[in-house]
């Protein structure tokens, strides 16, 4: 058994997600606020009155309909980085799906405008008007994204591990304790996980998804039958149906499993 109290896993994510949230509105309220201001100044400075109700509420739509779409726009950073090795497969899909968001975002605008003043906005004539410059807004946002996702790959091998620090097996000779840093890959073994380490292999019964949850940012699931620990990992190869072959250190191959594929090409810099 492990030789630490579970990580609470579920309880992180929503917080994460709050955050998320919280941070996208003020941003959302923030723009609005000032992007009315300056309207305001612009009316000011041509002798108009200012109807500040109006663009309040206008700017606010606009920013809000804008936020509706960032956890898409940070899915598509998540599921196509751009990175050195594929930016010229996939710079191109995300600049291409800023075309859509930026009509959908537009569309919203409209459908709630005509609530406040109906009658008033046009979907071809808004479109007509502010799509490109909508569009070049859409891959700021998509910009910023990609810069968030870059950084927190980058942080994460240098994040300390929240796990347990070994994990203790039952061994004829009675309990051992087989540290962390000395096993280089889990494998499946029926009821039971096999520890794979440089001094020999050790059985502890205990479930795979259990010991990915427990043992820290080190370990990397490949497989529903493998994890790895990372710094173990030399060579990371392209395999047949987006799988991957994987060296490690002690000469070992092993194959990923397809549906592990995108953590892996993440972790690894490679393109899934």
């Amino acid at each position: 058994m492990l030789a630490a109290h579970p990580r609470l896993p579920s309880f992180e994510v929503s917080r994460l997600q709050f955050r998320f949230l919280a941070v996208v509105g003020i941003a959302a309220t923030s723009l609005a606020l000032l992007t009315t201001a300056q309207a305001g100044i612009a009316l000011v400075h041509a002798g108009q009155a200012v109807p500040w109700v109006g663009l309040l509420e206008a700017r606010l739509v606009d920013w809000y309909s804008c936020a509706i779409f960032m956890p898409f726009v940070f899915w598509l950073a998540r599921r196509y980085p751009i990175r050195r090795d594929c930016w010229q497969q996939r710079l191109p899909i995300v600049l291409l799906a800023g075309v859509p968001i930026a009509v959908a975002k537009e569309a919203i605008y409209v459908a709630v405008g005509d609530l406040f003043r109906p009658g008033l906005f046009d979907l071809g004539t808004i479109l007509s008007e502010d799509l490109s410059y909508e569009v070049m807004a859409v891959w700021a946002f998509l910009a910023v994204a990609q810069l968030c996702v870059f950084l927190a790959r980058e942080e994460t091998p240098a994040r300390a591990s929240k796990g347990a620090a070994e994990i203790l097996v039952s061994t004829r000779t009675g309990i051992q304790r087989v540290p962390l840093e000395a096993i280089e890959s889990i494998e499946a073994q029926g009821n039971y996980a096999r520890l794979v380490t440089a001094k020999g292999r050790f059985l502890v019964r205990d479930t795979m998804a259990r010991l990915e949850s427990r043992l820290g940012d080190g370990f990397l699931r490949v497989h529903r039958s493998a994890i790895v620990r990372r710094d173990r990992v030399v060579r990371v190869e392209p395999a047949s149906n987006g799988s991957f072959w994987i060296e490690l250190a002690s000469g070992a191959r092993l194959r990923s499993g397809r549906a592990y594929r995108r953590r892996i090409a993440y972790s690894f810099d490679r393109c899934a």
